[in-house]
């Protein structure tokens, strides 16, 4: 009897161990069976979940090297937990120089209504600013903008700003770019006995008037607009047969005002060659 009660309760025993056994195996295979996702270069590659493999790892095997810039969301130490999407953003730089520039400020102004035409004279200041910056793109998609450096100056100058009949800015010529020469000035008037025709029309058969200056053609172009330092604007349209070199002759009033502009040095800005008006 009692070795009947043995084998029965031996029975007994074996039906716990055989379900541990068979929980063990399903549990083991719903594992095996769980995958987790890596989503890289557009691609997604799917792992299959091993809780003894940390994530470095797992790049390793499928190839999947990274570069110093990347983005990995997740703990490249850990393991990968079952079912779950790894996202790899990759993180290109691009090095470029960009550059900016304030609008002018007048610091100064003088406006000239005497000669040909109304002009104003400007002094003012611009602001430069270089930028060194950095580009970010993810998975070639622009990001955004690193400032890395930044150096910012400041430039005075002149400028010459033609107006209108309706006082409308019609050009404006910044004279630090313009050519410059310089000159020794004479003068001559409407009349004047030694000027070609009485001084009265120029080479050019326009009026004499304050304004139109002579100059040597070789040396500054016909049609000419020029901006002469202390006279104001000024139109090559005439010639003389005094007026060569480094020579020019500038229009103004009078026999008095002829003699203030005797053998003046000056300094001649070249602001538009072959300007069919004045």
């Amino acid at each position: 009897m009692k070795n009947i009660e043995i084998k029965k309760l031996s029975r007994l025993l074996y039906i716990p161990v055989i379900i541990l056994l068979a929980a063990f195996i399903l549990n083991t295979t719903s594992l095996l069976n769980k995958k987790s996702y890596i989503i890289v270069d557009g691609k997604t590659i799917s792992t299959i979940y091993d809780k003894n493999k940390i994530l470095k790892d797992v790049l390793r095997e499928n190839d999947i090297v990274l570069n110093k810039d990347d983005i990995v969301y997740y703990d490249l130490n850990k393991p990968i937990l079952p079912n779950s999407k790894i996202k790899i953003v990759r993180v290109d730089k691009k090095k470029v120089k960009a550059c900016m520039r304030s609008q002018f400020r007048p610091t100064w102004h003088k406006i000239y209504t005497s000669n040909l035409r109304k002009v104003e004279l400007q002094k003012g200041v611009i602001k430069h600013t270089n930028y060194d910056i950095t580009e970010l793109f993810y998975d070639s998609k622009f990001e955004n903008i690193i400032c890395d450096k930044e150096l910012s100056y400041t430039i005075n100058f002149y400028r010459l700003v033609l107006l209108d009949s309706k006082n409308k800015i019609e050009k404006i010529y910044d004279l630090s770019k313009a050519k410059r020469l310089k000159m020794v000035a004479t003068a001559y008037y409407p009349g004047d006995p030694l000027a070609w025709r009485d001084g009265t029309i120029t080479f050019l058969g326009q009026r004499m008037q304050r304004g139109i200056v002579a100059v040597d053609p070789k040396v500054i172009p016909l049609k000419t607009r020029l901006y002469i330092s202390g006279y104001g604007y000024g139109y090559a349209g005439d010639t003389g047969s005094a007026i060569k070199g480094n020579r020019i002759d500038l229009g103004v009033n009078n026999a008095e005002e002829e003699q203030s502009w005797m053998f003046r040095d000056v300094t001649v800005y070249i602001l538009e060659e072959n300007a069919q008006t004045w």
